[in-house]
């Protein structure tokens, strides 16, 4: 039986490189690039790909779906290596990122879990992380 831990920390956008493929009637679809570095329980930095759909409301644009993957590298709970997270996020389902199973590497070999990623007013970030071997 696995142990359920908890990991929570900041963090922080670095590089974000967004292209509009796709700019037809009624959405705007588009492809960026961003890293991220984290702080607290998880050391480490990532590269995310993620595919976005934005829409108009009340004449500005506005991200309403978007799905992604993540490569996590670094250090969480002493344990060093990296795994893949997934992301599917809309206003019709919420928000689930979660451990690719089997994506586990290193140390983090056989890691499991799912993420909670927070945006708050000031523009800073947070993260609360359950995973388990």
């Amino acid at each position: 039986m696995s142990t359920k831990l908890v990991a929570s920390g900041t963090f922080e956008i670095g590089e974000w490189d967004e292209e509009v493929f796709d700019d037809g009637a009624g959405a705007r679809l588009g492809r960026t690039r961003l890293t991220k570095t984290f702080a607290g329980d998880l050391e480490a930095t990532s590269v995310v790909h993620m595919l976005a759909v934005s829409v108009p409301v009340d004449g500005d644009l506005q991200g309403v779906a978007y799905v992604a993957v993540e490569r996590v590298t670094g250090t969480l709970g002493g344990r060093t290596g990296g795994f893949v997270l997934t992301h599917v996020a809309g206003e019709a389902h919420g928000m689930k990122v979660a451990v690719v199973p089997g994506s586990g590497t290193g140390d983090l070999r056989g890691i499991t879990g799912e993420c909670t990623l927070v945006r708050h007013a000031n523009g800073s970030h947070t993260y609360a992380f359950d995973y388990a071997y």
